[in-house]
Formats: C-alpha cells, sequence, structure tokens
C-alpha cells in the first residue's frame, strides 16, 4: 500500500511537469499536392487558438498535453496532441460529389442561405469581438510599410462597425523610393458583406451574392463536397455578368448543407472604389494626393461558430496596382482572438485614416510585447526586426 501512495504522489509531483506551457509550430499542407493551406484553422480545447499565415505556417502557445483541432474548408479536419505535432500537417481534401451536380436545384439553396446567414445577422447583431490586423505594403518586392492593430467590430455574419483598440507601424520613405502610394483605409477591406434583404438593388449599392435578385447580375455555377460526416457543402461560385459596372464580388462561397450556414467565401472583388494616397518626392519637400480610385483585391473569408453563433473567423485581402512605375502591393490579414478584455476602442469612419488612428493613441511597446498572435512569414519577420532595430514604430518618415 506504501508503495501505491509513493507512485501516485510521484506520478502528481509529475504531472504539471507533463502538462507544461510551450509554444508549438508546423506548417498545414494538401496531403495530395504538398501546397501550403494559408488561414488554416487551430485552437486547442484549452481556449489557445490562431490560423496559419499566408505560407501555411503556424505558431500557437498551449499546454502541451492539449488536443489540437486543425481544419480548412474542404479538408478532412484533424486532431493531434501538442507534445506529438509534427513539422508538417498533411490535410486530405474531400470528396466531390459531382454527380449530384445535376439533380441538385441551386436556387433553393442560396435562398435558404440568404435567409438564413440574415437570420444570423438579425439575432446575434450585438455580438462583437476584438480582432488582430496586420498590413503590409509592397513597391516592388521591398516592404515599405508594417501596421499592426487590434480592432473591435461586430462579427457576426460579416465584419462591420470596426474600432481601434491598439495599434503600431512603420514606414520609410527614401531617395530610391521616392514615389508610392498607400490605402490608409485598406482595413475597410476586410468588412466583405455578402447578404442583402433588398429585393432591388441601384445606385451605388454593392452587388452581393446572397440576394433575391442574384440572377439579374450573376451567373451561377456549383458543385458538391462531402465531408467526413456524410454532410455535403455546397461550393457556389457567383460570377459577374458583362453588364456590371457596380461594386460587385466575383466569389465562390462554401454553404453547409445542413445548416445553411456560410462557411468560408474567396474570390475577387471587382470595380471597388477606395481612398487613394499618393506620396511623391519634389524637391525637398513631399507632396501628397489624395484621391478615389477604383481597384480589385483578392480576399478569403473564414467563418466559425466556436462562440454558438455564425460569425467572421479570419479575413485575407491582397491588392496591387501599378503606381509611379512601381508595383505596389498591399496585403492584409485579420483574425477573430474573441471577446478578450482589450479596453474600449475608437470607432473608424469608412474613409479614415489607420495611421493617424495610431499615431494619435501612440505606441505602446509593453503591450505588443504581450501580444503576438499570427505567426509572421520569414519577410514579415525580417521587416519586423529591421523597424524594431531602428526604432521605426509610430514614426512614418
Amino acid at each position: 500500500m506504501k508503495h501505491l501512495q509513493a507512485m501516485f504522489l510521484l506520478w502528481l509531483l509529475a504531472l504539471p511537469a507533463g502538462a507544461q506551457q510551450a509554444v508549438f509550430q508546423a506548417a498545414v499542407v494538401d496531403a495530395q499536392s504538398g501546397q501550403p493551406l494559408p488561414f488554416a484553422s487551430v485552437y486547442a480545447e484549452n481556449g489557445a487558438s490562431t490560423i496559419t499565415n499566408s505560407e501555411g505556417c503556424f505558431s500557437i502557445e498551449t499546454d502541451s498535453l492539449a488536443v489540437l483541432h486543425i481544419s480548412y474548408v474542404g479538408y478532412k479536419p484533424q486532431t493531434v496532441r501538442a507534445l506529438q505535432l509534427r513539422r508538417v500537417v498533411e490535410l486530405q481534401p474531400m470528396e466531390l460529389g459531382l454527380q449530384e451536380v445535376t439533380v441538385t436545384p441551386i436556387g433553393p439553396v442560396i435562398r435558404k442561405a440568404t435567409k438564413e446567414t440574415l437570420r444570423q445577422l438579425q439575432k446575434h447583431k450585438r455580438q462583437s469581438a476584438n480582432f488582430f490586423y496586420r498590413q503590409t505594403a509592397f513597391a516592388d518586392s521591398v516592404c515599405y510599410e508594417f501596421a499592426e492593430a487590434f480592432l473591435a467590430g461586430k462579427s457576426a455574419a460579416w465584419l462591420r462597425d470596426l474600432e481601434l483598440v491598439s495599434g503600431r507601424y512603420a514606414g520609410i520613405r527614401s531617395d530610391s523610393m521616392h514615389h508610392y502610394s498607400f490605402y490608409g483605409n485598406f482595413y475597410t477591406f476586410s468588412q466583405i458583406e455578402v447578404a442583402s434583404k433588398s429585393g432591388e438593388l441601384s445606385g451605388f449599392a454593392d452587388l452581393l451574392p446572397l440576394s433575391r435578385n442574384y440572377s439579374k447580375y450573376y451567373d451561377v455555377d456549383y458543385k458538391v463536397i462531402r465531408d467526413t460526416n456524410d454532410n455535403r457543402l455546397f461550393a457556389i461560385h457567383f460570377a459577374p455578368q458583362p453588364h456590371v459596372r457596380q461594386s460587385i464580388l466575383d466569389a465562390t462561397l462554401y454553404i453547409d448543407e445542413q445548416t445553411m450556414h456560410l462557411r468560408k467565401m474567396e474570390g475577387v472583388g471587382r470595380n471597388i472604389r477606395v481612398l487613394h494616397r499618393d506620396y511623391e518626392k519634389k524637391d525637398s519637400f513631399v507632396v501628397i494626393k489624395k484621391m478615389i480610385i477604383p481597384t480589385e483585391f483578392a480576399f478569403v473569408v473564414n467563418m466559425t461558430e466556436e462562440r454558438g453563433f455564425l460569425e467572421v473567423q479570419s479575413v485575407f485581402v491582397d491588392e496591387s496596382h501599378v503606381q509611379g512605375g512601381k508595383q505596389v502591393a498591399t496585403r492584409s490579414i485579420l483574425f477573430n482572438v474573441g471577446d478578450r478584455k482589450m479596453g474600449r476602442g475608437e470607432k473608424m469612419k469608412f474613409y479614415g485614416n489607420l495611421h493617424n488612428g495610431i499615431e494619435q493613441q501612440g505606441f505602446n511597446r509593453d503591450f505588443w510585447h504581450d501580444n503576438e498572435t499570427v505567426l509572421r512569414t520569414p519577410v514579415e519577420q525580417q521587416v519586423m526586426e529591421l523597424f524594431e532595430r531602428d526604432n521605426l514604430f509610430g514614426v512614418f518618415r
């Protein structure tokens, strides 16, 4: 008996050591092609969560005995204990039910999905979350701007009513890169609406895929995907018709057949107008021009129901154009960190400038030291280290 008691005591003493907090990293890839899966969902049963970055890699700090859930829409999810996590996680694509394309009427699916999305929005319209946001800008592959922020916003169905909680940014202007541009309100690209209750859209209203009159503006095709539980996902492609000149999405929506909930949306925003700032160096002065210009951008929106309702989990946006003879690209990633208490935010206007808002708040170095969220790509890490080394955060030179 004493021997058993001694063994039990040793087990109790050893338990905390075996369940220590640690940082775990891996890459998530397609098991068939080996291609990385960006923005895959990773969460632990103890509440820690993150997403893979644009190169399919993630880092998460959690209990070493915690079970990690790794998922990506259109692929079979995996669960693995953190301590057993390998450097590469391979996800198998779900099976396509191609034989069902000709026998499933898609019109009723779109109408049901529209109704359910709007119902979710109305029922949970007061639900809010905090979001980690990272924005980088490149001119001919040279990064000249880096910004990170925590934003608060209404998260049900799609993101809206953003507020700035805290942020940091740095930017460089040099003689070798004297002419470039950026979007001060690029964060608004993450507020991608998907459904409309209007029967007829006119004027400058965005044309949304989930609406009663979608067939006036979109051509639709689709495929059926079966997941591991023999449930079906409808991958519906909404292609804008040639006559459309208004803001519109060219997008594929992944809709769960059982719940009619949107799981993922990816595509391109077309005929979009944004506030554009152009910087040009003339002699010893910098001339700033503001203008509204048309552009297009690629996006990926992932949804989640971890908190019991349909809400935005992550948004990735990638926009590029030629300016001053240079290829200028701006990219952003936004990730839902839940209702973490982070203080009150300042409401942001649609044509507001994120950089000005951050500058007015001031740079809180201690806050950012304790709030790393989404793993940086190697390029982002190099830029981050450069800006930190030269103490550039909080200024725009």
